[in-house]
């Protein structure tokens, strides 16, 4: 659907805390459209994962006329906290991009300190989670 594309596109413009809302004639309408931009925001997640996970599409009922709304609001998708048993916050971050980068130089056959030069180090849970434990086939 071509106008899902175009709202979409503008969409992504947004900044935080800003919306579009889309005036539609029926229900039926709504729902076509909301699930033609989902569409597009998960092809768009494929490019840039953070920016669409702050972009969020609904539908709603104001002054009895239904609307789609785009909105963007600040979400850190990749930090979270732990608690620990004895009750103590630690913050905990992830990086999909980082760890994709260490998967595809694992799979070109990348030496470690080939892909330490390369991200300038690598911490103690990528340590763990690409290195330590790991079989490798022999060559004998």
């Amino acid at each position: 659907m071509e106008i899902a594309k175009v709202w979409f596109n503008r969409a992504k413009k947004l900044e935080i805390d800003e919306a579009i809302f889309l005036r539609v004639a029926s229900k039926a309408e709504q729902t076509s459209l909301a699930l033609a931009l989902e569409k597009e925001k998960e092809e768009f997640s494929k490019l840039d994962t953070v920016h669409s996970s702050q972009l969020f599409i609904k539908k709603t009922l104001k002054n009895m006329k239904q609307y789609i709304v785009i909105e963007r609001k600040y979400r850190a998708p990749y930090t979270a906290f732990l608690k620990s048993a004895s009750g103590k916050l630690s913050k905990l971050t992830i990086d999909p991009e980082r760890d994709r980068q260490i998967r595809l130089m694992q799979e070109d056959g990348k030496a470690r300190e080939e892909v330490e030069n390369a991200l300038n180090g690598l911490t103690d849970d990528e340590i763990e989670e690409f290195y330590e434990n790991k079989t490798y086939p022999s060559r004998y």
